[in-house]
């Protein structure tokens, strides 16, 4: 009955078709087929019997529900009693064995029925976690999307404008050093004033004044590391020129003293020894801590003749301990640098150097090249 299946097809439209749901669309299917049949066998004609049919299921919801059971038995007994009349030109036994297959149908779509609510709450988890999948890739494209923001908003705005606040002072420094910042002349003020962003000014006392206190904070501390270079005595290392190893007092007496840690620093074996800064002020720049070392590196190569390999730590402050920067300097390799940028007024590292404010300075002068101690770092570093 291509009509009943057509109609059975409609029921069943959006229902997952699993081997439970194919089942019971078969067996309303068998039981329709059946009931039109005895209709029409009982005498009601085609198209009333096939409206007949049909009227007894019109959802497959009533049936899921359980409704469907009462709606089979329901239509079973009208059909056996349309089909009455014709019963007695059966026999006994037919009718029999028609009444058992009528049962055995009606129990068969009974017991069925109650069998896709486990497709159902298969579903509906299916459908939860799909939810559930939806929320954390939600979740997910929203931290992406905070770390890309946070990762411009740094590059772009705040490192930028971090160095240019570095890069500032580091010019002033420059100047300074270089005799450019603040020099007076007759009485008259000749230093520049700040042009950059960091609001750089010069007064009477040759000193820049900068708008942001950390900045000045930074100059200062970084001008008092370099004038204290400037300002060392070389005679008074003389005194430690007949000791065969340096000692934590020796570089106490150098730029950075301050900072040594005398548990920390010591000989390693008969030529090196190594030295170790703590805490080292996060405001002095970092060009004024290279000059220091470089120039520590320099004075005790020419105080000791035996000392071939300076070790040096540098742990700035607030630095976890294992942060610490770590250089090695080479007595041979330092004595040619300085021999190269000196044009050889420097080819040896001795107490020779000390003996006069004139013999140190041609060292000084290279001390005082951003370019080459920052070489001489480069070539040092360790880690």
């Amino acid at each position: 009955m291509n009509e009943l299946r057509m109609y059975v097809e409609h029921l069943f439209e959006g229902r997952v078709l699993t081997a439970e749901m194919i089942e019971l669309k078969e067996e309303i299917y068998g039981n329709l087929v059946a009931r039109y049949e005895d209709y029409v066998a009982g005498g009601m004609g085609e198209a009333e019997a096939l409206a007949q049919a049909k009227a007894s299921i019109t959802s497959i919801d009533d049936v899921l529900a359980g409704e469907g059971e009462d709606a089979f038995e329901g239509a079973a007994s009208s059909a056996s009693e349309d089909a009455e009349p014709t019963a007695v030109h059966a026999s006994d036994d037919d009718a029999g064995e028609s009444t058992c297959e009528e049962d055995a149908a009606t129990e068969g779509a009974a017991a069925t029925v109650v069998q896709p609510a486990p497709a159902t709450a298969s579903t509906a988890d299916a459908s939860e976690h799909a939810n559930l999948w939806l929320k954390i890739l939600v979740v997910a494209a929203a931290i992406i999307a905070v770390i890309l923001v946070a990762t411009v908003l740094w590059n772009v705005v705040l490192e930028p404008t971090g160095d240019q606040l570095e890069d500032t002072v580091e010019d002033v420094v420059d100047a300074t050093v270089a005799g450019g910042a603040g020099q007076t002349d007759n009485g008259d003020n000749q230093g520049t004033g700040g042009g950059s962003g960091a609001g750089a000014n010069t007064n009477t006392s040759d000193t820049p004044t900068f708008s942001d206190p950390e900045d000045q904070r930074e100059y200062e501390a970084t001008m008092a590391v370099l004038d204290e270079i400037d300002a060392h005595d070389p005679t008074s290392l003389q005194a430690y020129t007949g000791d065969s190893q340096p000692s934590s007092v020796f570089f106490e007496n150098l730029p950075l003293g301050s900072y040594v840690s005398a548990d920390e620093t010591g000989s390693i074996n008969a030529g090196t020894f190594e030295v170790y800064y703590v805490n080292v002020s996060e405001d002095i720049d970092g060009d004024a801590i290279d000059r220091a070392i470089v120039y520590n590196a320099a004075a005790a190569f020419s105080a000791y003749p035996n000392l071939q390999r300076l070790n040096v730590v540098v742990h700035e402050a607030y630095d976890e301990h294992h942060d610490a920067d770590v250089y090695a300097f080479d007595r041979s390799q330092l004595e040619r640098a300085f021999a190269n940028a000196s044009g050889d007024a420097v080819t040896q590292f001795n107490s020779s150097l000390f003996e006069s404010e004139a013999s140190w300075d041609v060292v000084r002068q290279q001390i005082d090249r951003h370019d080459f101690c920052d070489h001489q770092m480069d070539v040092a570093e360790r880690s």
